[in-house]
């Protein structure tokens, strides 16, 4: 069936297991002997600083560009961590069910993109930034974009819709107020990608097609 929960693509679990492990990794490097502060070193070559953004200048060459990529893969501790990765795990299973695994990717790449863009654009901290909020945002915001497409596509009332909206915008608020130094306009910049990618991009074929009758076909009957 087509409405159907399918179970993670495959691309988000490999994600999800390299943000513990870098975490893990964060926590045992003092255990195993590491007198270096490893968290601190990650965060030097892989956050996203906007002043590297704004100069290109880095510590390596190319660093104004990877930090694009790198900077979703860490996080400020175990509870950002565990924020993040369930979120990802329940909003991507959700967006699975409308969106093939690489138009998924493509939406969380965008989105990590333009959610660095905007916090570097918005905000006049020169602190760095790091974790998949601003994506996990995006998906948010392409699953809102493909259930109204599927909607429009069904005559579906767009009620829900706009609760999901009110949702994922008091979440965002609260977030801002309840946990210090949250980057929103990352936040921001990733639902706003999202969810035009979620109304550009086509819905699964299994979507446009006609919705059955609940009830069977009855044949007329033989009048010969």
């Amino acid at each position: 069936m087509a409405l159907d929960r399918p179970s993670l693509p495959l691309w988000i679990r490999m994600l999800i297991v390299s943000c513990c492990a870098i975490e893990a990794a964060f926590w045992l490097a003092p255990i195993v002997g590491f007198d270096q502060p490893l968290r601190a070193m990650a965060n030097l070559v892989g956050a996203f600083w906007p002043p590297v953004f704004q100069s290109g200048k880095g510590l390596y060459p190319g660093q104004s560009i990877a930090m694009f990529l790198t900077y979703g893969l860490l996080h400020g501790g175990l509870m950002h961590l565990a924020m993040n990765m369930f979120s990802l795990a329940a909003v991507a299973r959700e967006l699975a069910r409308f969106m093939r695994p690489l138009r998924m990717g493509l939406v969380y790449l965008v989105s990590q993109v333009a959610a660095a863009l905007a916090f570097a654009w918005m905000s006049s901290l020169t602190a760095p930034m790091v974790g998949a909020s601003g994506a996990i945002f995006g998906l948010a915001g392409a699953l809102i974009g493909q259930a109204i497409k599927w909607r429009l596509h069904n005559a579906m009332s767009m009620r829900p819709i706009w609760r999901t909206v009110l949702i994922i915008g008091g979440l965002n608020v609260a977030l801002t107020f309840a946990v210090p130094n949250i980057a929103w306009q990352a936040h921001l910049g990733g639902t706003v990608a999202g969810f035009v990618l979620g109304l550009l991009l086509p819905l699964r074929p299994e979507f446009k097609r006609p919705r059955r009758s609940r009830f069977p076909t009855v044949n007329p009957p033989n009048t010969r």
